[in-house]
């Protein structure tokens, strides 16, 4: 039964922040936000080192909270199935937060600086954070391999 609650909160979080992600989206595609505003606020060099730090910080996050994830449930190998759950529930929000922070990132350095490569980035994040969707299916694996 703690299982279910865990996922259900999981699940609730994971919605949200793809939902904030996408709303960002809609609020520069209607017009909400202006397209090209750090253009007009930042130097040339400024907007290079926002560049550079998007695509740094997308190609950092993304392998850290994927491989991150399952390195930190297997050192939690001889723990209880109770604290199994809060180390499974703790790293699930961790990645899908560094995957969150990797998106809003990439998708205000493509519209506000009309970067296309930030928009590949955004990409990445996107798929990388569908791939971290909480399932009963992976917790009950890890729950498996915690027993053998």
């Amino acid at each position: 039964m703690q299982k279910d609650r865990i996922l259900k909160s999981l699940r609730v979080n994971y919605a949200v922040s793809f939902i904030a992600a996408l709303l960002v989206v809609v609020a520069f595609e209607c017009g909400y936000l202006y397209k090209g505003a750090l253009l007009t606020v930042l130097s040339n060099t400024a907007v290079y080192i926002v560049q550079v730090v998007t695509v740094m910080l997308t190609v950092i996050l993304i392998p850290l909270a994927i491989k991150g994830f399952s390195n930190n449930l297997k050192k939690a190998k001889g723990a209880s199935e109770r604290e199994f759950l809060k180390i499974y529930s703790k790293n699930t929000l961790r990645r899908v937060f560094l995957l969150f922070i990797a998106i809003i990132v990439s998708e205000f350095a493509y519209y506000g600086l009309n970067y296309e490569g930030a928009l590949y980035c955004a990409i990445l994040a996107y798929g990388s954070l569908i791939y971290s969707y909480p399932t009963k299916l992976v917790l009950e694996d890890y729950l498996q391999g915690l027993n053998n």
